[in-house]
């Protein structure tokens, strides 16, 4: 694995790599693929603004969609193609950018893409905690794992370590983080071939405990589509 550089969305150190950015316009080759610096801006951006509650992350235009139970048929509907600016409230199946996977909202949470970043971010109905999602192409098991148990330093002093033994099965390998003030955990999803979805949420210690079963849902109701065809964003 080779340093990840800092035109990614976390600091110059071994971190989790996405698809390059829409103005790459470069295939997607097999091996780590880093994106540029204004996804890692918005990120980081969003990230401090929404747990400092300074800036809200959700726009004032929501999904003309009522929400929907985890386990009504309508999360299973066709996925979404995500528009910045619009609130998707829990039950939405949504496409992931630049590929052809998707998710659900998780019951109680809300998902929203701000104009200047290509993923979009979960937010409780209620709270402060933060979700990022971050595709993988072109990673293994072992990757995903090591990945997972350095360090997660963003921007702006955010910075988590791994707390506590990693816990896998065939799909998926989880990881809890401390941080300053703050608590974080992650899910990746393995995926057919060498492609991964990796959930990371983070928020005030105490809503520590909700978070695997928010990234539970996450990972049952992510679909990978047909293997073979990724691709990175305006690609």
């Amino acid at each position: 694995m080779k340093p990840m550089a800092t035109a990614t969305c976390f600091a110059p150190v071994r971190r989790w790599m996405l698809f390059p950015d829409r103005c790459s316009r470069r295939a997607v080759r097999p091996g780590p693929v880093v994106g540029l610096r204004r996804r890692g801006y918005a990120i980081v951006q969003v990230a401090v603004a929404t747990l400092s509650l300074t800036v809200p992350l959700t726009a004032p235009t929501r999904a003309s969609s009522d929400p929907v139970a985890m386990d009504e048929p309508a999360a299973e509907t066709r996925p979404i193609e995500i528009v910045a600016g619009v609130v998707y409230p829990a039950g939405t199946r949504l496409s992931i950018p630049g590929t052809a996977w998707s998710f659900v909202v998780p019951a109680h949470w809300q998902s929203s893409r701000p104009n200047d970043a290509d993923m979009p971010f979960l937010t409780p109905e209620e709270g402060k905690d933060l979700g990022m999602l971050f595709p993988l192409t072109g990673t293994t098991r072992e990757s995903v794992r090591e990945q997972m148990s350095e360090p997660l330093s963003l921007l702006h002093g955010i910075s988590f370590v791994p707390a506590g033994s990693q816990i896998e099965n065939e799909t998926s390998i989880a990881q809890s983080y401390q941080g300053e003030d703050m608590a974080g955990r992650a899910l990746a999803v393995l995926g057919p071939g060498a492609v991964a979805v990796i959930y990371f949420l983070m928020g005030p210690p105490h809503d520590a405990a909700l978070f695997p079963s928010v990234l539970e849902q996450l990972g049952e109701s992510t679909h990978f589509g047909v293997p073979g065809a990724e691709r990175g964003p305006g690609l």
